[in-house]
């Protein structure tokens, strides 16, 4: 398992590397930062449904996985090899790209002269410098970053600590699939926008995030195991609550990270379905249950689902 320190030294500094290595785990973040634990496989997260001949199916990803949690239940596979088209939330290789990693600099890096500890609260500052002390960690490398940054770095080292990658995510499993297999593949959202996601809240905003986030890191393992769990075990009304629960204290974060999104994709995914007799949609879980889901979204538009 990597150590904290270990992570920090490779990943936490404000350069290039950590903002590569950031831009491959905002997906992890954007999604309620689902993980994934071994046991055995129960009911997916994976939905079928038709309308008009055509079939789509909508796969709950886990951004974050270890190489030993593969083999996937095969239901999953299936769906891909059946598949005309395979649609991501975004484009894996876009969001690495120079101009992305720039875009992430740009709004995530404050102008030179200023810092984290003159924009936040002192209560804020200190509890950062808390959790920093406990990995020994020293206060500058934070210092350039704003808020939701440092928030979103804290988030990519603790899923490191708990020994968790993007490149084992579904989603960068399926993408490098594709490209092996000659599929062809969309995006439903460009790099930027996903970035904005997080870099275009207001300042006040971005500091309750970050308070938020180390609020949090005492229950991350245990609450991201009853996340995978349900997951795991296709348990969708159990993922709802907890994914409730955890956006209880930003509901305009929910609102931006789920439903307004859900709503931009749906026009998206009926064309993509028109264009193809079968259509892979990997997003995700949070996209996936309560009243306003892509399933109940889709529902409304004449296609019928089941659980896989």
């Amino acid at each position: 398992m990597t150590t904290a320190r270990t992570t920090c030294r490779n990943h936490a500094g404000p350069g290039k590397q950590v903002r590569s290595m950031l831009g491959r785990c905002l997906l992890a973040t954007v999604t309620a930062l689902l993980l994934y634990s071994p046991s055995v496989w129960g009911q997916t997260t994976l939905w079928q449904g038709h309308a008009n001949g055509k079939t789509i199916y909508l796969m709950g990803s886990i951004h974050v996985l270890q190489k030993e949690h593969y083999p996937l239940p095969e239901v999953m596979e299936k769906a891909f090899q059946e598949s005309d088209l395979i649609v991501f939330e975004i484009d894996q290789q876009e969001m690495e790209s120079p101009a992305s990693q720039e875009i992430i600099r740009k709004k995530g890096m404050y102008p030179a002269g200023q810092t984290l500890q003159q924009e936040v609260a002192p209560a804020t500052f200190k509890a950062l410098l808390d959790h920093l002390a406990t990995l020994k960690l020293p206060p500058a490398i934070f210092q350039p970053m704003k808020p939701a940054y440092s928030a979103l770095v804290i988030t990519m080292m603790e899923f490191q600590r708990l020994g968790f990658e993007p490149q084992y995510g579904l989603d960068q499993y399926f993408a490098d699939k594709a490209r092996r297999r000659g599929k062809k593949t969309a995006a439903l959202e460009s790099a930027e926008f996903q970035i904005n996601l997080f870099f275009d809240l207001s300042g006040d905003e971005q500091e309750k995030f970050l308070v938020q986030t180390l609020l949090e890191l005492d229950t991350f393992a245990s609450q991201s195991d009853k996340m995978s769990q349900a997951w795991r075990q296709g348990k969708s009304k159990e993922l709802q609550e907890l994914l409730i629960t955890s956006f209880q204290d930003f509901p305009g974060l929910y609102d931006r990270l789920i439903v307004h999104r859900n709503k931009a994709w749906l026009p998206l995914i009926e064309k993509f379905a028109t264009e193809h007799d079968t259509v892979l949609v990997v997003v995700g879980a949070g996209h996936l249950v309560g009243p306003n889901s892509m399933i109940r979204l889709l529902e409304e538009r004449g296609y019928t689902f089941r659980q896989l």
